[in-house]
């Protein structure tokens, strides 16, 4: 039978308990949140080829031009009499560190080559960059006819680093943080928030639905469609749910936000800086909304920590019965003490990490069914009721469960 729970009281005990789930800067920017502006270094990895689109994670030492040919290039388009920002300094230490990265790179090339140079061994190149060279038609590649999803048709030994204007990724990637007052006159205690993310022609995920709900009260606080402000590859509508045509159509009649500004400012209509935000891996859907929060709570990392002291507690329940059957029988041999490491603890044995996966363990409940794709208000349903299932079922002996309506 399926798990829900009803309105739960917001009441100073229960927004406490709350609290206490909520981790530390270090603990969520492990997890990937975004806690300030990026710096240099992460900025140089958002760049991407221009080519199959994918991030160059390495600073485009795989690239055909390198690394320095792209740092060069924004560099070059800046005014000579211009006096050097932060920004700019950032690109001059890049440009050295693409130096001494070069100068390897030509050391490991030289080497790669005495190696080729050896006879009967011939070395095939190794094709990092897949693409499809034509454009989409009729949700059909113009190059080799296949459907949009399919694998690509054609590769290079080489990324094509994209050329980015000046500030281009900046203005993409700048964060902003929540108000320290909402815009409305009763913010939100606690949210839960999930949204649905397309692929831009760029190759980033772009926000394109944001539906938030009252912890409290399960309601419906924020639902609708987001019209990105960049060009689209496709909107993954096998698991967002929403199509090109749904989009087109909210637009025409102005349901739906325009870009990412206009949704996060309608969030932000619901919440301050002392509001929770709750959700299931919720540094993508704060990463769309290029939004930092200060208090978050994540059922990911909640189920993740759970299994950890599942998994402690058992090995010491199994360490005190192996102690117990030696001080029995006079001693266990290694072999036997090898055996009882190498058991797989329960959290091992256990399904999956996913929202679809642990509402289904935990809440016995059905949800992103296969063809219909993913509906956000349904998901952050399944998230708040998975955090209460955490909270009734003891999270930790120090925090209680929920008082009850």
């Amino acid at each position: 039978m399926e798990t829900q729970y009803g309105p739960i009281p917001s009441s100073p005990a229960n927004l406490q308990r709350l609290r206490e789930l909520v981790p530390s800067a270090d603990e969520l920017e492990k997890a990937g949140y975004v806690l300030a502006q990026l710096s240099s270094s992460d900025m140089g990895r958002k760049r991407r080829c221009d080519r199959c689109t994918r991030a160059l994670k390495h600073g485009g030492k795989d690239s055909q031009h390198g690394p320095r040919a792209a740092v060069t290039a924004s560099a070059s388009s800046l005014p000579a009499s211009t006096p050097q920002t932060p920004s700019q300094a950032g690109v001059a230490a890049a440009e050295k560190a693409a130096r001494i990265s070069k100068e390897v790179d030509e050391a490991f090339d030289e080497l790669t080559i005495s190696l080729a140079n050896k006879p009967g061994k011939p070395v095939e190149p190794i094709i990092r960059c897949k693409f499809h060279p034509g454009r989409v038609a009729y949700k059909k590649w113009t190059c080799c006819g296949s459907f949009v999803m399919a694998k690509p048709c054609t590769g290079e030994e080489h990324h094509l680093p994209r050329q980015y204007g000046v500030g281009e990724l900046e203005k993409n990637w700048r964060f902003y943080t929540t108000p320290l007052l909402a815009s409305s006159s009763s913010p939100a205690a606690a949210v839960v928030i999930d949204c649905e993310m397309g692929t831009a022609a760029s190759g980033e995920c772009e926000l394109i639905r944001v539906s938030v709900v009252d912890y409290f009260s399960r309601r419906v606080l924020l639902d609708s469609l987001v019209l990105p402000q960049v060009k689209m590859a496709h909107y993954n509508t096998r698991y967002s749910g929403i199509s090109r045509q749904m989009m087109e159509d909210a637009r025409r009649r102005g349901e739906c936000f325009v870009g990412r500004d206009q949704a996060r400012s309608a969030v932000w209509q619901l919440v301050e800086q002392d509001t929770i935000v709750i959700g299931h891996a919720g540094q993508q859907d704060l990463t769309s909304l290029r939004w930092i929060h200060p208090l978050i709570v994540d059922t990911l990392m909640i189920e993740k920590m759970r299994r950890k002291e599942e998994c402690t507690a058992e090995e010491a329940a199994k360490a005190e019965s192996a102690s117990q059957d030696s001080a029995k029988n006079g001693g266990v041999d290694a072999d036997d003490n090898d055996q009882v490491n190498k058991e797989d603890p329960a959290s091992k044995r256990e399904g999956g990490l996913s929202l679809k996966a642990l509402a289904s363990q935990r809440l016995n409940r059905t949800i992103q069914i296969r063809g219909r794709g993913h509906d956000s208000v349904e998901d952050a349903l399944a998230t708040r009721d998975l955090l209460c299932w955490h909270i009734t079922h003891h999270i930790s002996e120090s925090i209680p469960p929920l008082v009850p309506t």
